[in-house]
This record gives C-alpha cells, sequence and structure tokens, in this order.
C-alpha cells in the first residue's frame, strides 16, 4: 500500500496580541485587588476574570501559536492560562462555591507549592525571553518576583506584608507593560510595520538548527488520523 506525505502549515493571523490581552487585563484586575484599590475579599468576581481573560483566552492563543510553530507562545501563553484557570477554581473553592466542605479543608500552603513550581518553570522563560524582545524580557522578571512573592506569603515567610505589597505592585506593572506590548504587537501586524517600540533580542545564547516538524503521513485509500 502506497503513502504519501504532506506538509500542513497553518496560515493564521498571529495571536500573541490577544493572548497577552488576557494575561494584562487578568493582572490588572487581580493587583486591584491586592493593592487595596477594590475589594480585596471579592474574589468571588475575580473567577470570571481568571477564568475567561486569564485562562481560555490564552489557551486559544496558545493553541495558535503551537499550529504556528512558535514554541516560545505557545509554550508561554498555554502555561499561564492554564494557571490561571487553576486559580480561577481555587478562589472558587475558598468562596465556599463547591460547597462548605472543600472550603473548610482549603490549606493556603497548597497555592504556595504551585507558586515555587511556576517559578521555576518561569526562570526557563525568563532566559529563552532574552530571545524575544525587552517587553517580555520586563514582563518575565516581574512574573519571577511575582511568583516568589506569593510564595513566601502563602508560607508566611519573611516580611509578610512587605511580600504582598511587592507582589501586587508587581502585577500590576505586568499588566501595564503587557497593554502596552498587546497594543503594540497588534500595530505591528494591523500596519505592517512597527510603530511601537518593542527592542530586538538580546541574543545570549546561540540557537541550533531548528528540528523540522514531522509531515503528516496519509495513506491512500484511509483517513489520515488525528
Amino acid at each position: 500500500m502506497s503513502t504519501q506525505e504532506i506538509k500542513i502549515s497553518y496560515t493564521g493571523a498571529d495571536p500573541t496580541a490577544f493572548g497577552v490581552l488576557g494575561l494584562s487585563m487578568v493582572c490588572f484586575v487581580a493587583s486591584s485587588a491586592k493593592l487595596g484599590f477594590t475589594n480585596g475579599s471579592s474574589t468571588g468576581l475575580l473567577v470570571v476574570w481568571a477564568a475567561l481573560l486569564g485562562g481560555i483566552v490564552q489557551i486559544i492563543a496558545a493553541n495558535i501559536d503551537f499550529k504556528k510553530g512558535n514554541i516560545f507562545g505557545g509554550t508561554v501563553l498555554g502555561a499561564y492560562g492554564f494557571f490561571w484557570v487553576g486559580m480561577a477554581f481555587s478562589w472558587a473553592t475558598i468562596n465556599g462555591m463547591f460547597g462548605a466542605g472543600m472550603k473548610a479543608a482549603v490549606d493556603p500552603k497548597m497555592l504556595g507549592v504551585v507558586f515555587v513550581g511556576y517559578l521555576i518553570f518561569s526562570l526557563f522563560i525568563t532566559v529563552a525571553s532574552f530571545e524575544v524582545n525587552v517587553p517580555f524580557i520586563l514582563m518575565m522578571i516581574l512574573i519571577d518576583v511575582l511568583f516568589f512573592t506569593l510564595a513566601a506569603v502563602s508560607f508566611n515567610m519573611g516580611p509578610v506584608a512587605l511580600f504582598a505589597k511587592v507582589a501586587g505592585w508587581s502585577e500590576f506593572v505586568i499588566s501595564l507593560i503587557g497593554f502596552y506590548t498587546s497594543g503594540a504587537i497588534f500595530f505591528k501586524f494591523f500596519y505592517g510595520r512597527e510603530v511601537l517600540p518593542l527592542g530586538k533580542p538580546f541574543n545570549l545564547i546561540k540557537k541550533g538548527a531548528l528540528v523540522p516538524v514531522p509531515a503528516a503521513t496519509i495513506t491512500k485509500g484511509q483517513k489520515r488520523s488525528t
């Protein structure tokens, strides 16, 4: 039985501006609670924004990035998208939306473990961000600070009040840089040129030859498996 190989390419629009907007918006809303601009106890309302803007929007953008072969965008937006979905469910549990029993069993240190895990992941992404652009570098450094301080607060380590304030301001600045980045990327693809500067990659680590994506294989007379 003969076979033929075909290469599948995705030609859709770049989703980065859309995904970064989701991250920026949820950080903007969440930081307002941390900094006291809004009621910090109203995490029930944050569930909606965390799940939709922070979660679903970034996951959709990540899926498109993976199809386009953008490993950085797909990994980053996907990882942080699912982080915000997890936070939405965590806040829902803390607010008793899943019942009093689950609310009573909440251990704040569990979130601390999550923050440490994401800090480890984010440190790797921070290194890679130096090959992207300046706003992403700044955002990743602040995300590292955010996860470190959130973990410290969750474990009740060090000057908790100070760490909580640093976490709030870090998240707030992340949102502002994200709004700028989202707008700059949108303008770049809409106008076909760079309108707002994003800076150049630092090229700190030499890249090797990219491994080609295997072509999908179709057997004549059979449907292609997916």
